[in-house]
């Protein structure tokens, strides 16, 4: 009797610990037995399972970064916030004696750039996330005839997408996306509208026009999206996430222009904690290209990151970004910028 009454204490210990797993996730497991004179009694212990996070794979948790698309579905608010300078090379302007003269030469100018950025990511299926976000970039020119030479410019653009991501075993994960971006583009660009006029005026002075919106530009861009990524992490330290973009931007301004180009993009981070647990630091090393597809399209723009993290909690990833960027600014100026971007993001699973 005894016997049959322990085996029946170990079956409905053991489907109650299954329908425990089921609705608690939780898990039941047998750690002793006790025997009196009449009962014997099964000592048990339950553990609640750590939850699976979006953005964790093979045990490795991704960091973020504003260069590069992960595949993960997620429900997360993120927020980035970058300061830095740079240098273009503008129309060779003298300043002195007045009045200030441009000259047909090139000269490098400095400039002052900032951005800000909020993202907030929704995941209504296992797989299947929506993204809302809105961000704002802006440059000034800094130093000697850099207002006039290199101009200020302002952009403030808005993006909602959708993200589907397919795990593949353990340690790999798929994306695809597909977002739509709008924004106004607002360019005081002094020297290109000095140069303009000197050259309508040129022929017959008596005649021409000065074109105040070479001065003052104004462009809105609607831009098409559609992007693969991929994730590996062979090891609970380690984790690889390459991306690809086909970007579609149409611009109406002085003239409408239609666009097309292509991002690369490639990032390695390596995670401390899991190696030395009182060590919850993480970095992240990334590398993006966007470059035209045709004689007419985007600008080419390289990006190098290097981050650095705190990894001490999986619903919190925080870390200041240091980016170098080559490419062109919006009159088309050649430039080298260094941004430091503060990026911070809290994950509801």
């Amino acid at each position: 009797m005894r016997t049959f009454a322990s085996l029946v204490a170990i079956a409905a210990l053991s489907w109650s610990a299954s329908a425990n797993a089921q609705e608690a996730a939780s898990s039941t497991v047998v750690v002793g037995e006790k025997t009196t004179k009449d009962t014997t009694v099964i000592l048990v212990e339950q553990k609640l399972k750590e939850p699976k996070w979006g953005r964790e794979l093979g045990g490795h948790f991704f960091m973020p970064s504003h260069l590069i698309d992960d595949p993960f579905s997620y429900t997360a608010f993120g927020m980035t916030f970058g300061l830095g300078s740079g240098s273009a090379l503008g129309l060779e302007l003298h300043l002195s004696p007045p009045p200030p003269v441009i000259t047909p030469g090139t000269k490098w100018y400095g400039y002052t750039g900032l951005g800000v950025g909020f993202i907030q990511n929704v995941r209504f299926l296992e797989y299947l996330s929506a993204r809302i976000a809105v961000s704002t970039q802006a440059y000034l020119g800094t130093g000697n005839g850099s207002v006039i030479a290199v101009g200020s410019s302002a952009r403030v653009t808005g993006d909602v997408g959708v993200k589907g991501s397919l795990p593949a075993g353990e340690h790999f994960r798929f994306g695809a996306t597909f977002d739509i971006t709008y924004g106004p583009l607002y360019s005081l660009l002094i020297a290109q509208g000095i140069q303009d006029a000197v050259n309508a005026c040129r022929l017959d002075p008596n005649t021409c026009q000065i074109d105040l919106g070479s001065f003052l530009q104004q462009e809105d861009t609607v831009t098409y999206i559609g992007g693969l990524s991929g994730a590996w992490a062979p090891l609970p330290f380690l984790g690889v996430i390459l991306n690809a973009q086909f970007i579609a931007p149409t611009k109406t301004g002085k003239a409408s222009v239609s666009q097309n180009g292509y991002t690369l993009a490639a990032m390695v981070d390596f995670d401390a904690k899991p190696l030395l647990n009182w060590l919850p630091l993480g970095l992240n090393l990334t590398y993006s290209i966007t470059s035209p597809i045709g004689s007419n399209g985007v600008t080419t723009t390289q990006d190098y990151g290097a981050g650095l993290y705190y990894t001490g909690r999986p619903d919190l990833a925080l870390g200041l970004e240091l980016d170098w960027r080559n490419g062109r600014l919006t009159g088309q100026q050649v430039s080298e910028s260094t941004l430091a971007w503060i990026n911070f993001r809290y994950y509801w699973n």
